[in-house]
């Protein structure tokens, strides 16, 4: 076998009264560097490395255990494990609104096996957040080989989850302040105590998963209730039909974030890295960010859409998010169309990570309403009617996502004597 490489060498650093690894984390000390990586000790360097295993925690069940059974035993079939909710977003448009992850197995075999050697690789292991950064962005220790019970939110959390909740929450889009929870110093877990390692193998999206953050469990009713607006849009339960006719917290409260377009995966055969090729359709606006080549686009907006789904969101109304999909979006696998494209909207409910107080749609500055910024029925409507997410701006801006849109477009659901474009 021939030595390691220096790049390929993993260097534990020793600081301060360090003498060895039991000083840097004493409990998996005791188990020994072979029992998890393999390889041979007491040895010369050759052979103390022949099958050496990188992430041991990618067979957590063999690696894992006995220690940590109950969480390994659940953790297998995580969201985060399994990434239920793309496997139930693909079935869908392969075979039908009826259908979720469980179906995933029926699609063709160009997705799924595409599926298990591209889409796989964004799962996270044990060590890919409780020891290191994650393979998707270059891997690499946070506390030397410490092991964290609560992962590094920036190394781990947003690491991950960056262009989107990252971007947000730490206000990095031009215009943007930071979330009103960041600037309090709040982490991801403090609003985020569903269970991360909970078996999801019967939930299809992430948004169906138990005990998820809601406004209310800080923000109690009682305290919103002498607000006028708050009283007037949230909650505002429909009496005949018993929905909530009332507008979604993120409505008032986010500002602008970023919308993708346009994506499509990797060549298996290549391995092409320019993985957003072949877009149909330019992004709407002038602050379109463009990233890597095609015609894939990042670009910040903000949309308010009809809410069809008050089983799984509160509210009439919701901030939507144009996701990064196409037809023809898994071609490169060998699968040119979904059969059942236009059975789910493009423009999905969005949870935005950027919340304030005063927004562009809640400033009152001069005394002015906040319906102002909002309502169609007054002098800036013209610009108000930018907010909303219409059956003309699908046609125009997606033309071959007219159809599978109207569930979540505006047009008919607002008041009657409100300005329409």
């Amino acid at each position: 076998m021939v030595p390691l490489e220096p790049w390929e060498k993993v260097f534990i650093k020793l600081v301060g009264k360090q003498k060895s690894y039991a000083d840097i984390d004493e409990a998996h000390s005791l188990v020994g560097c072979v029992t998890c990586h393999g390889g041979k000790e007491p040895a010369d360097f050759e052979l103390a490395h022949v099958g050496v295993v990188k992430d041991p925690s990618v067979d957590a069940e063999s690696n894992c255990n006995p220690c940590h059974y109950e969480i390994v035993a659940t953790n297998v079939n995580s969201m985060h494990s399994q990434l239920w909710g793309e496997q139930t977003a693909i079935a869908q448009r392969e075979l039908g609104a009826d259908k979720d992850h469980n179906n995933f197995s029926q699609c063709a075999v160009e997705l799924t096996e595409g599926f298990s050697n591209e889409c796989t690789s964004c799962h996270t292991t044990c060590g890919q957040c409780h020891i290191s950064r994650p393979n998707s962005v270059a891997g690499g220790f946070i506390d030397s080989h410490k092991f964290k019970k609560t992962p590094d939110q920036t190394n781990n959390c947003m690491a991950c989850h960056g262009s989107r909740i990252a971007i947000d929450f730490e206000g990095h889009l031009e215009g943007n302040n930071p979330d009103v929870h960041h600037t309090k110093y709040m982490k991801c877990w403090d609003c985020h105590k569903e269970s991360m390692h909970a078996d999801a193998s019967n939930i299809p999206t992430r948004y169906h998963l138990p005990d998820l953050p809601k406004c209310v469990d800080c923000h109690l009713e009682n305290e919103l209730a002498p607000n006028d607006y708050h009283t007037e849009h949230w909650p505002k339960i429909n009496e005949l039909t018993g929905d909530n006719d009332g507008l979604s917290c993120f409505v008032c409260h986010s500002q602008p974030y970023n919308n993708c377009n346009s994506c499509h995966t990797k060549d298996p055969i290549s391995l092409n890295e320019d993985w957003w090729q072949n877009g149909y359709a330019e992004a709407p606006g002038e602050t379109d960010v463009h990233i890597g080549g095609g015609n894939y686009r990042e670009y910040p907006d903000f949309k308010i859409g009809y809410n069809y789904n008050q089983e799984l969101h509160d509210g009439k109304f919701i901030v939507v998010r144009h996701i990064p999909v196409v037809r023809d979006g898994y071609s490169p696998w060998g699968h040119d169309q979904l059969a059942n494209y236009d059975v789910r909207p493009t423009w999905e409910y969005s949870s935005p990570h950027n919340i304030q107080r005063f927004t562009p749609q809640t400033d009152t500055t001069g005394g002015v309403s906040c319906g102002a910024n909002c309502h169609l029925e007054v002098d800036n409507d013209l610009e108000n009617i930018q907010r909303f997410l219409w059956q003309s701006d699908v046609d125009t801006d997606y033309p071959d996502e007219s159809v599978t849109n109207i569930p979540v477009v505006v047009d008919d659901k607002l008041p009657d004597t409100w300005q329409k474009p």
